[in-house]
């Protein structure tokens, strides 16, 4: 099942992405037709032929959820299964072309290592001065590493690797940041 995700090809994957919304769409509609019916209710006839009102989840009601959650699922099965196709296709052609793939994943490799270091977001910026005030200690320069939420800090005469995004910045060890000093 975590293999029905993996991004073989991105056409691939945005469809079954949208198989997977189109699921959910349905149990909300589902959901919410459920409970319309059974605010409206519905009219029942007792053995002497009067009609009586009833609120509540009727036959009726629960089979329209059925129905709406059966056939949005059966659709958004359909939609992963045409992305699953899509990306058999691409492996076939994988199979049949070893340079293409490598190409594929070298371009794919070119584009996660690709990280400008003039760009470090102005949250950062703040949280990491804001937490090295606390500790009295004057920042220099803040960069980049490949990882987006660790950044490398000139601090006073040292340099940290501190990790940002958690409630607050986390100095990595020397063990953590050996990764990133190669």
């Amino acid at each position: 099942m975590s293999n029905l995700f993996m991004k073989h090809s991105f056409i691939g994957y945005i469809i079954k992405i949208a198989g997977v919304v189109v699921i959910g769409w349905g149990v909300i509609q589902g959901i919410f037709s459920l409970s319309m019916m059974a605010q409206m209710g519905g009219h029942l006839m007792n053995h002497w032929g009067e009609m009586h009102h009833s609120s509540g989840i009727t036959g009726t009601a629960l089979f329209a959820f059925l129905g709406i959650v059966a056939s949005h699922f059966l659709y958004g099965l359909l939609i992963i299964g045409f992305g699953e196709v899509i990306d058999t296709l691409q492996k076939i052609y994988f199979h049949m072309d070893p340079e293409a793939k490598q190409q594929w994943e070298d371009e794919r490799k070119e584009k996660e290592s690709v990280v400008p270091n003039q760009e470090v977001p102005f949250w950062v910026e703040q949280e990491v001065k804001a937490y090295y005030e606390t500790m009295q200690s004057n920042v220099h320069t803040i960069e980049k590493t490949n990882d987006p939420y660790v950044f490398k800090i000139a601090v006073d005469e040292r340099v940290d690797y501190i990790e940002v995004g958690n409630f607050k910045p986390r100095i990595l060890s020397d063990e953590e940041s050996a990764r990133f000093t190669e």
